[in-house]
């Protein structure tokens, strides 16, 4: 009896021992699901003629789509400049002359379910304004001109430079009164031909290059600028001069000059 009474004595001291030393894990938080929200999500961007992005200046004579957001975004309206025409879809396109030079203000008023969750007063209407500049090509100052040392993302340590640059005609001999043209050299690489023009953008290049010569395999493909000097193109070529398999490549390059 007297055993058992040290025995349970034993185990009462034992059990408020460990007691007294256990810590109190504190329990984790509930992630919060608004942090990270923002009361206006809204954003859209402007393409040029080849469907290549650009933030906020774009040439005359040529077709600017507005692209909007999907999801969550279900309605749209749109105003473009003085246009009085009503926009409503996500993504539409339209063509300015040369004479359209100057900021055109774009407006874009799209509405989605409202966050009230988050936010007590939403609506649910959000509203961006952004302004496109528009240039004339006459000024041949395109930023998507230049050289760009970078490789094929296949390749990424074969490294070249191509560069995109306007010239003269390449008709023998040059005609001194013909507009310049618009050139891409060495993509892919080793191309070099003198016949190589391409169609240019504010930022961005559309090319198909139907000729197996001067080092060229029939290249054919659209770039841009992602950055003020940061450079991408997607394009694909032959094989070879022998297999007239096409491959599909992505240069990515950054400005030297």
């Amino acid at each position: 009896m007297y055993t058992n009474k040290l025995a349970a004595l034993a185990l009462v001291g034992g059990t408020l021992l460990v007691a007294g030393c256990r810590h109190d894990v504190p329990a984790t938080p509930e992630p919060d699901p608004c942090a990270g929200a923002k009361a206006n999500l809204l954003s859209f961007r402007f393409l040029e003629n080849y469907g290549t992005p650009t933030p906020d200046t774009a040439f005359t004579k040529q077709t600017i789509t507005f692209e909007g957001p999907g999801v969550p975004y279900t309605a749209y309206e749109w105003q473009i400049g003085a246009d009085p025409r009503p926009f409503t879809q996500r993504k539409f396109a339209l063509y300015f002359p040369d004479a359209s030079v100057g900021p055109l203000p774009v407006r874009l008023i799209a509405r989605r379910p409202p966050n009230t969750r988050c936010f007590a007063k939403d609506d649910g209407v959000d509203t961006l304004t952004q302004v496109l500049t528009l240039v004339q090509r006459t000024q041949r100052r395109a930023p998507v001109y230049g050289k760009f040392l970078g490789a094929n993302t296949d390749a990424p340590r074969d490294t070249f430079t191509i560069r995109v640059f306007s010239g003269p005609g390449y008709q023998t001999p040059p005609d001194p009164f013909a507009a310049p043209y618009d050139y891409l050299r060495n993509l892919g690489r080793g191309c070099q031909s003198p016949y190589f023009d391409i169609g240019l953008t504010w930022r961005g290049i559309f090319f198909n290059y139907g000729r197996i010569d001067f080092g060229c395999l029939y290249e054919s493909g659209t770039g841009y600028l992602t950055t003020r000097d940061s450079i991408r193109i997607d394009y694909s070529q032959f094989e070879s001069a022998q297999n007239l398999k096409r491959v599909n490549r992505v240069f990515k390059g950054r400005r030297v000059r």
